[in-house]
């Protein structure tokens, strides 16, 4: 009789076992997790710093129970591969870009030009139950990973040897210059008149030393201050906010207790709420810097943006349709208040 009754006690433990899908613990929160965070950016960066403040206060709020390591400056790979690593697992976690290897929706994730042209509107979109947000977000799950905090690089623009006749317009000016090899900054950087040429970052420098381009664009202010030596203006175009993103494994996000995956998302956005008034006040001061080693900063006024903006979501959303789908680049119209046909 004891021995059934032993039985029947087992055999109901590992049916309320099979319930709860494997995807909890048996023991709440009775775990040890090391995990390792690859970025990309030096360790002298803010983003380094912001990553470990991240890891400390999760190791403090979850009792020790999450311990997670920064490796900064690609040391576990490039963006497009720690992607890759997380998904799979065999990274646990990332801040860094995202990339569309497996899914091409992904795009808007990263490039997607003018959804937005200021930091208020940014702001709302980026930030948790944002329209961006939860739209990526969505995305980032079905490729197995789990999207924490959208995280806000600083303010793109590009890089020119000198003024380009007819910028404000958007006037074709004959100036190749260096993009991302993205569809939608060739695309985009066609519409506002100039000659996209896709380089790879690293080979940028020496392209404009050798006359193969005359400009390079990709990124905030940090960015064209590298570029000092070779270029003399600087346009602020803000055809995007860069978006890098705090990610983990899916799999591993689903064996946290509910408690512990709070202190996640809380940890990850307390980060992102220090970065938004750090990267503006960063964006200024490298453009100051331009401004003392003696280039032109040029800043197109809100009407001026807007124009871009309209231009670029009437002439190039259209085009990135067949790369995103229908659906994705409908869902950009309607954040941004476009009608939707």
């Amino acid at each position: 009789m004891f021995r059934k009754f032993n039985l029947l006690v087992v055999l109901l433990s590992l049916f309320i076992f099979v319930l709860m899908g494997f995807t909890t613990p048996v023991f709440a929160g009775d775990y040890h997790f090391k995990w390792r965070l690859a970025q990309v950016m030096p360790e002298d960066s803010d983003h380094h710093r912001r990553c470990v403040a991240f890891a400390e206060e999760v190791k403090e709020k979850t009792d020790g129970r999450i311990e997670i390591k920064v490796y900064s400056g690609g040391v576990l790979g490039d963006w497009v591969n720690i992607n890759e690593y997380v998904m799979r697992g065999d990274v646990d976690m990332g801040m860094l870009p995202l990339a569309p290897t497996y899914d091409p929706r992904l795009n808007i994730g990263y490039y997607m030009p003018y959804m937005f042209t200021n930091t208020e509107e940014a702001k709302k979109a980026y930030n948790v139950g944002g329209w961006v947000y939860n739209m990526v977000g969505d995305l980032l799950k079905e490729q197995g990973i789990k999207g924490l905090a959208l995280y806000p690089a600083g303010w793109a623009g590009v890089t020119t040897k000198e003024v380009p006749e007819g910028w404000e317009e958007m006037k074709p000016n004959k100036m190749k210059i260096r993009v991302m090899p993205l569809k939608a900054c060739q695309l985009t950087w066609q519409a506002l008149g100039y000659i996209p040429s896709t380089i790879p970052y690293s080979e940028a420098y020496s392209a404009i030393e050798r006359g193969v381009a005359e400009g390079e664009s990709g990124g905030p202010p940090f960015q064209g201050y590298q570029f000092r030596d070779v270029q003399g203006v600087w346009i602020q175009t803000n055809d995007f906010l860069e978006p890098f993103w705090f990610i983990l494994n899916l799999d591993k996000w689903n064996k946290l207790t509910e408690k512990d995956q709070k202190v996640l998302v809380s940890a990850a956005q307390k980060q992102v709420d220090g970065r938004w008034d750090y990267f503006l006040q960063e964006d200024e001061e490298y453009r100051q810097k331009m401004k003392d080693y003696g280039m032109k900063v040029l800043m197109p006024t809100d009407a001026q943006l807007k124009g871009f903006a309209t231009k670029v979501r009437t002439e190039v959303w259209p085009e990135l349709e067949k790369l995103m789908g229908k659906a994705i680049v409908d869902k950009a119209r309607e954040g941004v208040g476009m009608e939707v046909k």
